[in-house]
């Protein structure tokens, strides 16, 4: 194809969202015409809105995958941050009128799904997808609008017969300080030409080739709680591994395990990769920690994988 403009499609059915927790979906045009942007307090200029965000990151996936599908992006937002005018000042909230008040949302997260490059994994198929994450927490909106601005933008695969995040630490850039959308331009591409897709899936392919049985998981499990309450100076003298999934995201996967039609055990062994799909089968962190917490799911499956192999021994303590 010739063209570079977006090819929207239309999934097959609705899928649950990517993420939930205290999130709500919302749309370009929704957030575009009827939220306010944030601005400095100093100089009053406005900073990078989140509209800009989504687009400057769709031109340059459109770039760089110049040919591609793309599916219409998916946006989740959180911490609705409301302020009142003058003129709305002292009236009761059903009084209000909508020159009286607005807001923004603090934070927003973002999914572009390129479903022509697919690959099959276990009888599940895994989309290409480039993910946005930026709250504004992270940006001294007391300051001026020489300040730099933090968005992260991850790109790796989506499960599509549950929407989880398939992310390693390659595909994701955590910390991108930029002050206008041509510098967050170039590192979207720095990022997509680092990033090795065929790599990533040969990786979580070989998931599927370890064995996990009842009583390591078990122990993993256990370890994973204990982990949880040991002082900082015992981990380092232990020299473990960072574990930063918390105890929610771990309960989660032990329900699934006895419950989950897809990636559930029922009391039997299972893959590796089944393994990982319980741990990402978590929707319910807040949107400025899912993408670490994503890339540490992965960490910790196939750290597994080599200490249950014996090919490294950095994951051992969770399983001795």
């Amino acid at each position: 194809m010739e063209t570079n403009e977006m090819v929207l499609l239309e999934t097959e059915k609705e899928r649950n969202p990517f993420i939930l927790g205290n999130t709500v979906e919302m749309d370009l045009q929704t957030l575009q015409d009827d939220y306010l942007v944030p601005v400095f307090s100093r100089d009053n200029i406005e900073t990078i809105n989140h509209n800009d965000f989504i687009n400057t990151v769709c031109d340059a996936t459109q770039t760089y995958f110049q040919g591609q599908q793309f599916l219409e992006p998916k946006i989740r937002v959180s911490h609705e941050m409301k302020l009142r005018t003058r003129k709305g000042s002292g009236k009761l909230v059903e009084n209000l009128t909508n020159e009286d008040s607005g807001s923004y949302y603090q934070r927003i997260m973002f999914m572009i799904e390129i479903p022509s490059i697919t690959y099959e994994i276990n009888g599940n198929k895994l989309n290409l997808q480039v993910v946005g994450v930026r709250t504004y927490t992270e940006t001294n909106l007391l300051g001026n609008s020489s300040q730099k601005q933090t968005f992260r933008v991850g790109i790796g695969f989506v499960n599509e017969v549950c929407t989880n995040l398939l992310l390693r630490t390659d595909g994701v850039k955590l910390c991108i300080k930029v002050t206008n959308t041509a510098d967050l331009y170039k590192y979207c591409m720095e990022l997509f030409s680092r990033y090795d897709y065929v790599n990533h899936i040969e990786e979580m392919h070989r998931l599927t080739d370890t064995i996990i049985d009842v009583k390591t998981l078990a122990q993993f499990l256990g370890k994973a709680r204990m982990y949880q309450a040991l002082p900082q100076s015992i981990k380092t003298r232990l020299g473990l591994p960072e574990l930063i999934l918390n105890e929610a995201q771990i309960n989660s996967a032990i329900r699934d395990y006895y419950t989950d039609e897809n990636f559930g055990g029922f009391g039997k062994a299972i893959t590796a990769w089944q393994f990982y799909q319980l741990l990402t089968n978590y929707k319910n962190n807040y949107i400025d920690t899912t993408l670490e917490r994503t890339i540490n799911a992965y960490d910790v499956a196939v750290g597994l994988v080599k200490s249950i192999n014996k090919e490294d021994d950095s994951w051992n303590w969770f399983i001795e």
